[in-house]
């Protein structure tokens, strides 16, 4: 009996220190559990933060990339469409000109730009010159201004003077054709339709 409890007590020693290691052996397998598990919380949080971030400066690039397009595209169709109003109102404006030079008005409108351009470059060794259906107008014109010679000039369309002094090497454009491609310029700054390249 005395040998039994001997041995009883030696297994629950041993039972017992069992137990002790084992607790010991599972917390600090817990432990080591724990701080691994928060190690590779922390790294899944930094890859997702960096993941995030890569994501987002990708979509932001490509939506940056996207509105540029966009914005390209209709200031290429406001240009479109603000050059195709301007050449209808110009083309409008250069109709009622050519009409004009039909008129009984024209060839004192013709006479008296010749004066002017006479006035700008002076009456000695000019060269008035004129379009080619304006040339009738000629005999009146050196009749008017005797000092001055007039000259036919193919590149006049709609009509109007341009002089020359040889002299000075002077040149004047008095022609309906500059006066309209002079109002381009103003057309765009002023019809309201400018554009701006930002």
């Amino acid at each position: 009996m005395i040998q039994q409890k001997k041995i009883n007590n030696f297994i629950k020693s041993i039972t017992d220190t069992a137990a002790e290691k084992r607790e010991a052996v599972g917390a600090e397998t817990e432990k080591i559990l724990r701080a691994e598990r928060a190690e590779l919380e922390r790294q899944a949080k930094r890859d997702a933060e960096n993941y995030v971030r890569a994501k987002s400066a990708s979509v932001k690039l490509e939506a940056g990339k996207r509105i540029s397009e966009k914005a390209d595209e209709c200031r290429k169709a406001v240009f479109s469409k603000r050059s195709e109003i301007a050449n209808a109102t110009l083309s409008e404006a250069a109709e009622k000109l050519k009409s004009f030079t039909e008129s009984p008005g024209y060839k004192d409108f013709l006479i008296k730009s010749a004066g002017e351009v006479i006035k700008e470059i002076g009456s000695v060794n000019v060269t008035l010159m004129l379009r080619p259906e304006d040339m009738v107008f000629k005999e009146e014109i050196c009749n008017t201004y005797p000092n001055a010679s007039v000259s036919q000039d193919e590149s006049i369309k709609i009509g109007g003077v341009k002089g020359i002094n040889s002299t000075m090497t002077l040149l004047i454009n008095d022609t309906l054709d500059s006066r309209l491609e002079n109002q381009k310029r103003w057309f765009e700054e002023n019809s309201g339709l400018y554009i701006s390249m930002r």
